[in-house]
């Protein structure tokens, strides 16, 4: 007892000096199999190994002490693959079997890599890469888009599928859905192209949609920005335009590239990171603005997004997202909408005329003041966009002014110049409808978080189909927390 009391005080005093391991080491044969092969690749020693987290699940372990400065990883060219290389490798192969086609090549950057990871993909055990392919997730079941991209190709979302599709509809919130949907509509884009590209270079076919989808996905969460790339000289008088003749070169046309290894790392809000293409090394480089212990998980920003992009984007939410806000685009369509039928039934005795909303909502537009309607939790008074269309709406709409007089008064108030008598009047209109619209986002989320929430778990059992992950559950609860908590902050 005496010793094991004596360890304790020691380690009690000893964790200001020394860190705590946090993460625990993977094991996992797939993790073996691929870091074998990155030392195969080249990839330089680095001081990360993958490890499981209690907050992130599996990310990128210090195993040592990285400082400010420091480089947290670097790939060499080689292992970096960009839509040039993409290109040259699947030019070479239609010039092999002798297609007719020319040198075009008019697939993006985005759907370059996706096709190569179809590709890559389909090959299985005969790809060079396929160490890295299987360290890829095998799904993305936290992605709103992989649940709802349904089984076969369409533009559009299939609102009469399965009851774990329905559920997953009914419960996004608007301005999610809205986001999901333009996502699937670039999703088929891509694959229509694709496919018809493919086939006219005599290239490998595309025909499984499933695994187009999850390809477009892995691309979309794992691609990075190069970043801005250093000058050498040496390089430019020794390689000049040879390089751009080498397979394993990237081009300065190059702007993404998916890299082994740096797709592990996660994302966290307050990490600070540069990024280059140092063209002495012929590597792609991170290096760390931050210290990092060894023990800790280390970070990568993804960028300053709220909680509905990361979940749309990468399947993920943050607890305490400092860029969170409340959107209220999809209550001011709603509103349009109600008042053009309001103002169809007074046309008779109202001054104006349901045209007169539309011909205001298309001034806006034009402007560039309509939609992006966003209330920040510590907004004391409504932000500039969403009174600059109230005001101008409300004017015509509840104060019954007539058009021009409206416009000219609210140009008045957007020059900061005295509006008139009715100021006061739309100040308090415009007060009580944010007012409104966040006490309906109010009840709307609370009746969400309900079915979320731990009692909502249970009717997903019933669901046929197994209903959605446990996670993407968990993520739409935390979304509708969110709301629920700023919607209730506006509503005093």
């Amino acid at each position: 007892m005496g010793r094991t009391a004596r360890r304790r005080r020691q380690r009690a005093t000893c964790t200001s000096l020394r860190p705590i391991a946090v993460g625990r080491p993977c094991t996992d044969l797939t993790w073996t199999k691929f870091r074998s092969w990155c030392k195969e690749q080249g990839l330089p020693k680095t001081r990360l190994t993958l490890a499981y987290f209690p907050d992130t699940f599996r990310g990128m372990m210090a195993t040592r002490d990285i400082g400010p400065g420091e480089d947290v990883v670097r790939i060499p060219e080689r292992l970096l693959i960009t839509a040039s290389k993409v290109k040259r490798a699947m030019l070479a192969r239609a010039a092999a079997g002798k297609t007719t086609q020319s040198d075009r090549w008019d697939l993006s950057e985005h759907q370059s890599l996706t096709y190569w990871v179809y590709a890559e993909a389909e090959l299985q055990g005969r790809s060079k890469w396929h160490s890295y392919i299987s360290s890829l997730p095998r799904d993305f079941a936290s992605i709103p888009l992989f649940v709802l991209s349904g089984r076969s190709p369409s533009g559009t979302i299939d609102m009469d599928s399965s009851g774990c599709v329905q559920w997953v509809i009914a419960h996004l919130p608007n301005a999610l859905r809205q986001r999901v949907s333009e996502q699937q509509a670039r999703l088929f884009g891509d694959w229509s192209l694709t496919c018809s590209f493919s086939a006219a270079f005599g290239l490998q076919p595309v025909s499984s949609w499933r695994l187009y989808v999850w390809s477009w996905l892995v691309v979309s969460t794992r691609c990075i920005h190069l970043g801005r790339r250093s000058s050498s000289a040496r390089h430019t008088q020794t390689t000049g335009a040879s390089c751009l003749r080498d397979a394993h070169s990237i081009s300065s046309q190059d702007n993404i590239t998916l890299a082994p290894m740096l797709d592990l790392l996660n994302h966290n809000e307050h990490a600070s990171i540069s990024t280059l293409f140092d063209a002495d090394s012929r590597e792609f480089v991170i290096k760390t603005d931050v210290p990092f212990k060894a023990g800790q998980e280390v970070f990568i920003s993804y960028g300053p997004h709220d909680n509905l992009f990361l979940l749309a984007e990468y399947g993920f939410v943050l607890g305490r997202n400092p860029f969170q806000h409340l959107e209220l685009d999809h209550a001011a369509d709603l509103w349009v909408t109600a008042a053009k039928a309001r103002m169809q039934g007074l046309r008779r005795v109202a001054p104006a005329c349901p045209a007169s909303i539309g011909t205001l909502v298309d001034m806006l537009k034009q402007r560039g003041l309509w939609g992006d309607f966003a209330l920040l939790p510590g907004d004391t008074e409504p932000p500039y966009r969403l009174q600059s269309a109230l005001r101008l709406l409300l004017a015509v709409e509840q104060q019954g002014i007539p058009l021009k007089r409206a416009v000219a008064q609210w140009e008045r108030w957007r020059r900061g110049e005295p509006e008139g008598a009715e100021s006061g009047a739309l100040d308090l209109a415009t007060s009580n409808w944010v007012r409104a619209a966040c006490q309906g986002l109010l009840s709307v989320s609370a009746r969400m978080l309900d079915d979320t929430g731990d009692m909502g778990h249970k009717a997903l059992g019933g669901l046929g189909d197994g209903g959605p992950s446990a996670f993407l559950v968990h993520c739409i609860h935390t979304v509708w927390l969110e709301i629920n908590t700023i919607a209730a902050c506006h509503c005093s």
